[in-house]
This record gives structure tokens, sequence and C-alpha cells, in this order.
């Protein structure tokens, strides 16, 4: 059971956060005219409006269906409802998708990499505590810093804001275009849930 909970928290935090006045969301990079790239950007749009309206059950339809075999989507529904219910969800805005890598095939389907920009804004779990707010602030200035990502803190709202860029694996096996966050990622394939010409290309 707390294994689930966690696999279901980390596709939280990764994929499916809620959103104050709707992200501008930019697909702009997915400029091919392929029938592929078409399809990426029609379903990218979706899963960015479904992250949108917090609606959960559009989100699981673009979880890789193998990763059902670790956490039930039963399970990973009930989670992520009461997660939003909570109001403690991250806010993500601005998403711009900057540059998407050539998609590749293999033989059960393509997939391909697509970066983007964000704004994440999270809520201080401790905002009647100044001294952990300070200390929570430089741990996220360590953590970005090597990821070129900047964190301010909004001390009227205790609300961390920080821009970051994430890089999201995106794969259609035949059944649609499926997504996750490239540290989710490696963590399906330390799982044996991703097919070897994917896990190959995380980085």
């Amino acid at each position: 059971m707390t294994k689930t909970l966690l696999l279901a928290t980390a596709l939280l935090l990764t994929t499916a956060c809620s959103t104050k006045n709707g992200p501008q969301s930019s697909t702009s990079a997915l400029a091919g005219d392929t029938k592929e790239m078409k399809s990426l950007k029609s379903a990218l749009d979706l899963y960015t409006k479904a992250t949108i309206n917090n609606d959960v059950q559009t989100l699981m339809n673009f979880v890789y269906p193998k990763v059902f075999t670790v956490v039930p989507k039963e399970k990973m529904t009930e989670v992520l409802t009461k997660a939003y219910a909570s109001g403690k969800v991250p806010v993500i805005k601005d998403v711009k998708h900057v540059k998407v890598d050539p998609i590749e095939k293999y033989d059960g389907g393509m997939f391909t990499f697509v970066d983007s920009t964000m704004t994440t804004e999270l809520k201080s779990p401790r905002p009647d505590n100044a001294k952990f707010e300070a200390y929570m602030l430089e741990m996220l200035k360590k953590q970005l810093k090597p990821k070129g990502g900047t964190v301010t803190f909004d001390k009227d709202k205790h609300v961390y804001i920080v821009h970051h860029s994430d890089r999201t694996l995106a794969i259609n096996e035949n059944d649609g275009w499926k997504f996750a966050g490239v540290n989710q990622a490696k963590k399906y394939a330390q799982k044996d849930l991703l097919p070897q010409a994917i896990v190959s290309k995380l980085n």
C-alpha cells in the first residue's frame, strides 16, 4: 500500500498539477506537418487542459498502461482526487513547450521527448514557521541551481515561486500518446515497465 501511494504521489507531482487562471501553454515547438507530430500536439493540448481543469479521469488516459500493473488505476485515481480536494497540489503556470525531439520508432511503437518551461507555485507546508520557510527556500535553491532553475518566496502569501524546465517522455504504442516526466520514467524503467529502446535514451 505504501509503495502504491508513493508512486501515485510521484505521478501527481510530475504530471497532475492544478493551476490558477490556467497556464499559458504553447505547443509552437511542435510545428511539424507529419501525422505523428500532429497527433502528439493534439494529445499535449488535451493533457494540458486536463491538468488545468484537475480532470483526473482524463489524466488517467495519459498514463502509460503498464504502470497500472504496479499501481491499480482505481487507487491512483483515488489518490489524485483526494490530493486535489486537499488544496495542497502545486500550481503550474506559463507552460511552454519549447522543443520536441525527432520521433523515433521501435518494434512496439514510437516515442520522443518534449522540453518545456513553466512556473510552479508551492504553498509553504509550515506558514507559521519563518525559520523553516527560510530553510526550505535555501534547499530549493540548491536543488534548482544545477538545472538552471530559480526560486523566490512570497512572504505575504507563504508561496514558493519556481521557474524551471521539464523534460517529458511521450510514448505511443498504437493506443494514443502517453506522458511521463523523465525522472518518473526512470522509476518506471527500474521496475522494467519501459521498452529497452526507450530506457537507453533516458538521461
